[in-house]
């Protein structure tokens, strides 16, 4: 039997090894209002943060909970010596609680948004890792980590074994993979990696609704995320921490 790892490779699929910890009392402790907090970046890609972030608070709209305008998040913030996204750790989650109006904060890095071009292959990795936080007490109420990857393997053959004369088939393979290399819509793997992260948090008290990109992903042209995304970030991400260890 081939190892489901290899399995998903082959078939260009996201392979999912996610890190869960939830609250034993979740259910009485579930927020109300979160506020979603500026995000590290370890990764090289500068673009990662203005995109995940926005997608993770319109994604728990849709899962059912009430999350502070980013832009708010980030004024107040300012307004208190948050200059990069690091400083939030400064204060304790009570306090930001009190400065935000917020009953939980969502303490978030991008640990891996990376591509990688190889002439006849491509990959786009997408790793995530969300810490939810009761501003009243500090204590974790969820927490996961999830790396959502797809890559250009099966596409490739299938498109090499469409055409007859081999020097056909690895220009056609050749020019697929630099425009998935190059392609500038991260949002598709941000989106599934968020999506995948998500799944492992109950739904908020307002009740869940579906989530429509899910199903067609040109509806949204000019949504929240887009619109995030025209504007730079008030706080931009700052140093890296290692997940989970705040």
């Amino acid at each position: 039997m081939i190892p489901a790892a290899i399995c998903a490779w082959l078939l260009g699929c996201a392979v999912q090894n996610p890190t869960v910890v939830l609250h034993p009392n979740f259910n009485q402790q579930r927020p109300a209002l979160i506020a979603v907090l500026p995000m590290d970046n370890m990764s090289v890609d500068l673009d990662a943060t203005p995109l995940v972030r926005p997608i993770i608070h319109q994604r728990l709209e849709y899962q059912g909970y009430h999350s502070l305008p980013l832009d708010q998040v980030d004024r107040k913030l300012k307004d208190n010596g948050v200059m990069i996204s690091h400083d939030v750790y400064m204060f304790t989650p009570r306090e930001l609680g009190n400065l935000l109006g917020a009953d939980a904060l969502l303490y978030g890095t991008v640990t891996e948004f990376n591509k990688h071009y190889a002439f006849l292959y491509s990959d786009i990795t997408v790793g995530l890792s969300l810490e939810m936080k009761d501003a009243k007490t500090g204590e974790t109420l969820w927490k996961s980590e999830q790396t959502s990857s797809e890559n250009t393997l099966l596409p490739s053959l299938l498109l090499a074994l469409s055409f007859r004369r081999p020097e056909e088939s690895l220009v056609a393979v050749a020019a697929y993979n630099a425009a998935f290399s190059v392609l500038s819509q991260y949002r598709p793997y941000a989106e599934d990696a968020v999506r995948q992260v998500l799944s492992t948090l109950p739904d908020g008290p307002y009740g869940a609704r579906f989530y429509p990109w899910d199903a067609d992903q040109t509806v949204w042209e000019g949504d929240y995320v887009n619109y995030w995304m025209m504007f730079n970030p008030v706080i931009p991400s700052g140093h890296p921490h290692p997940p989970f260890n705040h």
